[in-house]
């Protein structure tokens, strides 16, 4: 009796020592727990949103989430905490245009980058490593998309277990080398998200451990397997999956592409919801015509969401409120679930990751920035380009632009941040990842012109960059140009300190370019000058504003009468000696396509004998563009002027007018004169809105002149031009169609893949 007697009381000693579960522990034990199964689809995913909404208001209780691709995303960012009004808000204002670009603004680069677009053919894409010419493996690397879903994370950057979010996560994604599916339940919220959804050819691949990892949706498009593993006695899937197009739609080989991965999704799809049993739900949203790359029409797929899951209340009812009435009311609706889940969000310095309820997110005191880098460029550089952060708040505007000045110094292939702790302390730990196809580049252009009545002109370019020479991020290029107008250029521009605040520039160049002679309106004779020598200047940057530089050119050259009958300037040997002082300023958003900004330039030559000038004179040269749009309109202006204003201008000096845009109807350097003024205005339409390839259609008008003498320069003798276009801003470089006419029967039709060069 004795033994039992103390057994009882051991028994009873443990009931009163083992805490009692509260009235929502112990329903929330005895309820089926509850999972969601979002699909991948791209921009179609918005309407994840919407089905959240409408679970939100009608209390469904959601115990695990897995998401694949676009599903990841919205999955993820609910998991963490954030309300779906909140992730609605975070869709809506995003500018999905910028966030699939790699590039930065145009007003963070510097303006050696800027003046890069104008000299060269086409963007820098294909790279030179170990002797070899490579491309990247997708079109995105992830520059500023990473940014984007690392900043709508912050709040739970110290959760590396997706078990500890308000609602534990998984993301689906799938190996690059076997093509298995790999679930990711651990690391970096934001680094899961954006490999599931690393579209391959679009998004480059991620890295996470050894694993190189695509998009999940190859592998497993709606993880309904997934989400049922982590412990979901009844699953809520939501399908937005493109379907499969019907064969009278396929017609194209981009179709029959989009048809073959479309197989891949909707094959693993269809075996996913074929394990749902009569206790689930499966959601469809009737997205129609929305495209996986729509991201202007979330809104739209968010509404959609919002009606399918509507349609579905009944069965939500049934299945899923019962189960949440076990809880006895515990989960919020409507607005209030979503001021919950606002004062949610987690502060970083939980050293340990674990997830507060209650506890308000504050930006943590920055004690420290350092790098890892595996590139010449050294960290001195770095620094000075990513700013003073240290004793500071986390401010996630001044990291987007040093991590973008960074960015533009044209090395890396990524550069991201991350939050780190050490010694009690919290800092940030830049990333920069050299690209792996290789920092030097090759360069390819093609510009073809033609004009009635005097013949065809084409020029074709190749350029070679080596970058980066050294610490200071120097860079050497080499080009050579066939065609009208051949040239073979070598130039170094070189920072001098670390801020590259200062710089050295010199260029070596000889080349011939073509120049009309015109008397009353008619071209008499056609010259070609050849030159060769170089120049060297000294210069400074102004931030990410413009640039100043004073330099000195010296060349020597002839000029030749390669068409006519008649020579109204003798063939004859010349020197050129030059000083000049160059300014420019540059806010344009593009210099292909431009929709905001303004681009000014001021030059002063003088040729002095003193430098070795066979003839003296001095010039002042203007050119200035600004753009203004309203939805998809844009108007652009344009103004330029030069005058020589002592002595006279030889031919190999004189001001030049005519080609694209610049008289249109006239081929390029047509017109030349000691004076030039030149005013256009030009209108394009934006037939086609995407990140990849906006394509336009516009037209302009032109009026302007070149004159022997600054007095004959008068509004009636002002020369107009009309032009019309069609562009694309493509991967490769801009690509213009185009046709120009002129006062006096003057037409051109114009080819570019880039600019012209020179």
């Amino acid at each position: 009796m004795k033994t039992l007697s103390t057994i009882l009381a051991i028994c009873l000693f443990s009931m009163l020592s083992i805490p009692a579960m509260s009235a929502s522990d112990q329903a929330s034990a005895k309820r089926p727990k509850i999972g969601l199964a979002l699909s991948g689809g791209g921009a179609r995913g918005a309407a994840h949103v919407g089905v959240l909404k409408i679970i939100e208001e009608m209390g469904i209780p959601i115990d695990y989430v897995a998401g694949t691709s676009m599903g990841s995303v919205i999955g993820g960012l609910y998991a963490s905490g954030l309300s779906p009004a909140q992730i609605e808000e975070l869709l809506r204002t995003t500018d999905w245009d910028m966030a699939f670009k790699d590039e930065p603004p145009r007003t963070e680069q510097s303006q050696r980058g800027r003046s890069d677009d104008r000299l060269y053919l086409s963007n820098k894409i294909a790279g030179v490593k170990d002797g070899k010419i490579n491309v990247p493996s997708a079109l995105i690397q992830g520059q500023q998309f990473d940014f984007l879903l690392k900043s709508m994370t912050l709040h739970v950057a110290n959760i590396h277990d997706f078990d500890r979010l308000p609602i534990p996560f998984r993301a689906v994604a799938t190996d690059a080398v076997t093509g298995e599916e790999v679930v990711l339940g651990s690391g970096d919220l934001a680094r899961a998200m954006r490999a599931s959804m690393a579209v391959p050819g679009a998004f480059a691949a991620v890295e996470i451990g050894d694993k190189l990892l695509v998009d999940g949706g190859m592998a497993n498009n709606l993880p309904i397997s997934v989400v049922r593993a982590m412990g979901a006695d009844i699953v809520i899937a939501v399908d937005i999956g493109t379907p499969l197009l019907k064969r009278e739609e396929i017609g194209s080989l981009l179709g029959m592409m989009n048809q073959l991965t479309g197989f891949l999704t909707v094959r693993n799809s269809q075996q996913q919801i074929a394990t749902l049993t009569s206790n689930d739900l499966l959601i469809v949203p009737a997205l129609g015509t929305i495209g996986s790359g729509d991201f202007g029409k979330v809104m739209e797929a968010i509404k959609t969401g919002e009606l399918a899951t509507q349609e579905k209340r009944n069965e939500l009812t049934q299945k899923f409120v019962s189960a949440g009435e076990l809880t006895h009311k515990l989960v919020l609706t409507g607005e209030q679930a979503a001021k919950v889940k606002q004062s949610d969000l987690v502060a970083l310095n939980e050293q340990d990751g674990a997830h507060k309820k209650g506890k308000p997110f504050s930006p943590p005191m920055i004690e420290f920035v350092k790098f890892k880098n595996n590139s010449v460029i050294s960290e001195a550089m770095l620094r000075s380009h990513f700013g003073d952060m240290e004793g500071q708040p986390l401010d996630l505007a001044k990291v987007q632009h040093g991590l973008n000045r960074i960015y533009s110094l044209d090395a890396f292939q990524n550069v991201r941040y991350n939050l780190v702790q050490e010694n009690a302390q919290t800092g940030i730990e830049v990333e920069a990842v050299t690209k792996s196809w290789g920092t030097n580049s090759l360069q390819m252009g093609l510009a073809l012109s033609s004009e009635k009545d005097l013949g065809s002109s084409f020029n074709i370019g190749v350029a070679y960059s080596v970058a980066p020479l050294n610490a200071y991020n120097g860079q050497w290029r080499t080009g050579i140009q066939f065609g009208q107008d051949p040239i073979l250029s070598s130039e170094i521009y070189q920072p001098l300190d670390p801020a590259a605040d200062y710089f050295v520039y010199g260029r070596l160049a000889a080349g011939n370019t073509s120049q009309r002679s015109y008397t009353d309106d008619h071209a008499d004779a056609e010259y070609s000058i050849s030159r060769l020598g170089g120049q060297f200047a000294l210069g400074k940057n102004f931030g990410t504003l413009g640039d100043i530089r004073l330099g000195i050119k010296r060349y020597r050259g002839s000029t030749e009468m390669i068409v006519g009958t008649e020579n109204p300037y003798p063939n004859y040997d010349f020197k050129e000696g030059q000083l000049y002082l160059r300014s420019q300023l540059e806010t344009l958003d593009s210099p292909n396509f431009p929709r905001s900004g303004y681009y000014a330039r001021l030059e002063f030559d003088t040729s002095q004998s003193a430098l070795g000038s066979t003839t003296e004179y001095d010039q002042v040269k203007f050119r200035s563009t600004a753009a203004k749009s309203w939805g998809d309109h844009t108007l652009i202006g344009t103004l330029s002027l030069g005058t020589t204003t002592k002595g006279e201008a030889p031919i190999e000096g004189r001001l030049l007018l005519g080609g694209f845009l610049n008289l249109s109807g006239f081929q390029p350097n047509a017109l030349s004169g000691q004076d030039m003024a030149l005013g256009g205005v030009t209108y394009l339409y934006r037939l086609h809105q995407s990140s990849i390839l906006p394509v336009y259609l516009g037209g302009g008008l032109q009026v302007g002149n070149t004159w022997e003498d600054s007095s004959e320069a008068r509004l009636n003798n002002l020369i107009k031009s009309g032009t019309l276009l069609i562009g694309a801003d493509t991967p490769l470089g801009p690509f213009y169609l185009g046709y120009g006419h002129a006062e006096g029967g003057r037409n051109s039709i114009y080819f570019y893949l880039g600019r012209p060069w020179y």
